[in-house]
């Protein structure tokens, strides 16, 4: 019984019908963590794109409904932050949908004496990371999110109208 179990023992360490699978495993694993890594990252760059295009939207958006300073006579008074949310939400599509949060924050440099003033609209969004692998070694294991930041400005589309009355500054 002795005598056969080291026998089988020497025959095991001769077998070599697994090592072809062991160097696969080897090799395979450093080439999956890359591959996800290289998705994850191709990802949230298509997402920082697309939060520039919602800031774009946005911008342009305020740069014509804003009317915090009151100085477009057709126009809603107030800022209409609600609307030019919504018009960056809408501007993201299904991307919204891969954000932990969106926060909207509309800078209106316009007034009375400068209706042309810039209207700066920037999109703070969080990036949820979803890729299994490549998002916990890019985003970290933690958090497993992105913050993206994009601003754009547009000047403001007020202006003093001779019909009307004009703008109502006070």
């Amino acid at each position: 019984m002795k005598r056969a179990l080291i026998t089988s023992v020497r025959r095991f360490h001769r077998d070599q019908r697994g090592a072809a699978l062991v160097e696969f495993l080897v090799a395979f694993m450093p080439l999956m963590i890359t591959f996800t890594s290289f998705v994850q990252l191709s990802q949230i760059a298509t997402a920082n794109i697309v939060v520039k295009h919602s800031a774009i939207v946005g911008a342009r958006a305020a740069s014509v409904i804003s009317n915090a300073h009151k100085n477009t006579p057709d126009q809603a008074d107030g800022d209409n932050r609600a609307e030019i949310e919504s018009g960056v939400k809408l501007a993201m599509g299904p991307w919204e949908k891969t954000m932990r949060s969106v926060k909207v924050d509309v800078d209106d440099q316009s007034s009375c004496n400068d209706p042309y003033g810039m209207v700066t609209v920037t999109v703070n969004a969080d990036y949820r990371c979803s890729v299994p692998l490549g998002g916990r070694i890019v985003c970290g294991i933690v958090g497993g999110g992105h913050p993206i930041v994009q601003k754009f400005g547009f000047p403001h589309e007020g202006a003093r109208y001779q019909e009307g009355g004009g703008a109502k500054c006070d």
